[in-house]
């Protein structure tokens, strides 16, 4: 009987270890299967979407807490910010030209000192220059003298106006044009006796003449001064900076887009930051060169006006061509898909809005109606076709 017990056992036993293992093939399977089964993703997304959408009905908002504002529609301009710096409209280093002594009496170049057009600023001393340039004025009167009895007797027509040219010559003046001669004969004839040569000789030194003093060019300061009084400098020697303080211009960095906009003749109106006023600015000149480093382009503007002072930093604004029926929303405002949240009758509603164009933090729409309500809270959660909790 024990033996009997002991083989159904173990028969018991065996039956067993199958109907498992067939079990473990079965779950393996199955598991298999599930992982390639197409459907399965779509179960799991939809039960993702109905949590979504259960979130959403669960999300709880109070009109207190949304961050309501009205819409009034209306015509705007874009405004762009464009700055610069006011830079002298001429610069102008000195440079002297020839060699000399700073003469004490004449000296202006002191920085801070403000000139007048065609002031003296510096004179060297050209005495023994200028007593150079008398004498060879003298040599030439003698040529002149000494052909004039053979020009009388050969080209007597024209002996009157050479004879006037030269009773006028006064001594330490510059010459003064010679008279034209009338036939091919005379011409040279008085070519021969080298009077052109000398003549336009003498013309060009008295032209260097007139480098031994430095006259103003225009109206305004001296910046910079590298000469003094009794100094001796000599040719191609810097002697000072000066500037035209009556008259300026601001050179602006404008973006790629702000230039294309711009044009010349343009006004612009700039302010500063550190005292009172504004200056209007015109568009003088547009580089089409983009600076590599800062990728602007550089603009000038003419710019006048008191208290304008060279170095100033002055900021200004340039508005384009208004866009009618249009409202600056907040650029968090805007959903992925082009939408804004509206709160109509307690209800957040959705609405498509045409995207016109973009400012520095905001967007200007249009398709809003007016008085609609605009919501510019940002939620985690979708919250369209949510009615608020009263």
């Amino acid at each position: 009987m024990k033996k009997m017990n002991q083989s159904t056992k173990s028969i018991l036993l065996m039956i067993l270890g199958i109907v498992t293992g067939i079990g473990l093939i079965s779950y393996q399977f199955n598991g298999q299967v599930a992982e390639n089964d197409p459907v399965q993703p779509a179960k799991a997304q939809d039960s993702s979407d109905e949590q979504a959408l259960a979130a959403a009905h669960s999300f709880v908002v109070k009109k207190e807490d949304l961050e309501l504002v009205a819409i009034q529609n209306a015509s705007k301009a874009i405004e762009w910010q464009i700055s610069g710096r006011v830079v002298p409209k001429n610069t102008t280093q000195l440079f002297s030209e020839v060699q000399g002594k700073v003469l004490s009496h004449s000296f202006k170049l002191k920085e801070g000192i403000s000139f007048r057009k065609g002031e003296v600023l510096l004179q060297l001393d050209a005495k023994e220059f200028a007593l150079q340039l008398e004498a060879q004025r003298s040599a030439f009167l003698n040529i002149l003298t000494g052909m004039m009895p053979d020009l009388k007797a050969d080209y007597p027509g024209n002996y009157e106006n050479w004879l006037k040219y030269v009773r006028e010559y006064q001594s330490g003046q510059s010459l003064s044009p010679l008279p034209p001669t009338r036939s091919e004969g005379e011409k040279y004839f008085v070519t021969s006796n080298q009077i052109y040569s000398n003549y336009y000789n003498i013309k060009a030194q008295e032209e260097r003449l007139e480098k031994f003093r430095i006259i103003a060019p225009y109206n305004g300061l001296v910046t910079d001064t590298m000469a003094d009084e009794g100094s001796l400098v000599s040719p191609g020697q810097m002697l000072g900076t000066i500037i035209n303080n009556r008259s300026f211009e601001l050179e602006a960095a404008a973006s790629l887009e702000v230039a294309s906009k711009l044009r010349v003749g343009d006004l612009v109106t700039f302010k500063s930051n550190e005292i009172e006023g504004q200056w209007t600015g015109k568009v003088l000149r547009i580089n089409d060169i983009v600076d590599r480093k800062t990728q602007n382009i550089p603009v000038y503007f003419q710019i006048s006006g008191t208290k304008l002072k060279a170095g100033m930093y002055l900021e200004g604004s340039l508005s384009g061509t208004p866009y009618a029926d249009v409202f600056a929303i907040p650029a968090s405002a805007l959903t992925r898909d082009d939408k804004v949240l509206l709160l109509s009758e307690n209800v957040i509603t959705g609405k498509k809005v045409e995207l016109v164009d973009f400012m520095r933090d905001s967007i200007l729409v249009r398709g809003l109606s007016d008085n609609d309500v605009l919501i510019t809270n940002q939620f985690e959660v979708p919250v369209e076709g949510l009615k608020l909790s009263l």
